[in-house]
């Protein structure tokens, strides 16, 4: 990998990149500060969600905890209807669980290996917070940058495999020598999110494109590989609604099913299956599990419910104490509001 890094070329290339940046970078919101907290918030709201579905998510987040202190003391109830509709939830309990330990700290660790130790900083986040607050002179790898940086650098490599992708940190960190760390990292992640785009990429307007060995070699779509996706799994999920006269509803700890593991859902049984049910009432998605629900109300002497540990919520609760919504639309269809299925 050594020979493809002409320090030359990626100093010159860095500069171009940063000029580039400088003037056609998005009015982001969390790009209005230097501050580690709200640069650490967006980096886990962008995961696995779009720029511009995080936007209104992170400015009602940053009202609701404007300090790290403030996510420390709030309840994971609270987080999660800050957070409702953006999923994967571990997220949410990850934050909570960082900023806890931040909390206890006398300042915001400026290292990636000292953030590395917190919960929910892999090594993408470590070096994404510490570079773009801290300007520790380190790359950043997204799926943005392994785009552009394998055609850059024409690299048909298994990135997905942490030994293939160590090629393309080395690379990402030699740029941050030659550039303000928090820049040129910045830029590489623009480049790949607004010109360098999976299917139609704007290669003429692109700063790096007189270096770029794919356009060269007119393997632009052929990069970078595509990993096999994963076989999803079909789910049974039998979901019974228990409601008092009180409007509250019976709730358990899921410990059976290989989603929402330990949250609040409603009791049940969940199956794997080979083939879909026939009979279900709505099918749902979370991550790689097709779950066909199948919804029933549970008699109303409550005897099903005698060996669970349940807790009772009220419906006016639900949204901040299960804001699942596919446990929303479980409850929609029990409870006879299936116009919001």
């Amino acid at each position: 990998m050594s020979s493809l890094v002409n320090p030359k070329i990626i100093k010159k290339e860095a500069q171009a990149l940063v000029n580039w940046y400088s003037n056609q970078k998005r009015p982001l919101p969390w790009r209005q500060s230097r501050q580690p907290y709200p640069i650490w918030i967006s980096e886990i709201m962008l995961q696995q969600t779009t720029v511009k579905a995080v936007i209104p998510y992170f400015k009602k987040f940053m009202r609701a905890f404007p300090t790290i202190e403030s996510l420390a003391q709030a309840s994971l109830e609270e987080i999660y209807s800050q957070w409702a509709g953006l999923g994967y939830y571990s997220r949410a309990r990850n934050l909570k669980k960082a900023a806890e330990a931040l909390s206890q700290m006398p300042c915001f660790p400026k290292t990636y290996q000292e953030l590395l130790a917190l919960p929910g900083f892999g090594p993408y986040t470590a070096r994404a917070v510490s570079s773009q607050a801290f300007d520790e002179p380190v790359g950043v790898v997204d799926g943005n940058v392994i785009r552009v940086l394998s055609r850059r650098y024409g690299l048909p490599i298994e990135h997905w495999k942490p030994k293939e992708r160590d090629k393309l940190q080395a690379i990402a960190d030699s740029y941050a020598q030659y550039a303000p760390p928090s820049e040129i990292n910045q830029a590489w992640m623009e480049l790949g999110a607004t010109l360098c785009s999976p299917q139609t990429p704007s290669c003429l307007l692109c700063p790096a494109k007189s270096n770029c060995i794919a356009l060269k070699e007119n393997k632009v779509q052929d990069l970078p590989l595509k990993k096999a996706r994963r076989a999803a799994e079909v789910w049974l999920w039998q979901l019974k609604i228990f409601e008092k006269e009180n409007g509250s509803v019976a709730f358990v700890r899921n410990k059976q099913a290989p989603f929402l593991k330990d949250q609040w859902v409603l009791p049940g049984l969940a199956v794997k299956r080979k083939t879909p049910p026939r009979q279900f009432d709505f099918q749902h998605a979370i991550t790689h599990h097709k779950i066909y629900v199948q919804v029933t109300r549970g008699k109303s002497n409550f005897d099903e419910l005698k060996n669970l540990k349940v807790t009772w919520i009220s419906r006016k609760g639900l949204k901040e104490k299960v804001p699942f919504s596919i446990i929303q639309k479980t409850i929609d269809i029990g409870l006879g509001d299936r116009s919001k299925i």
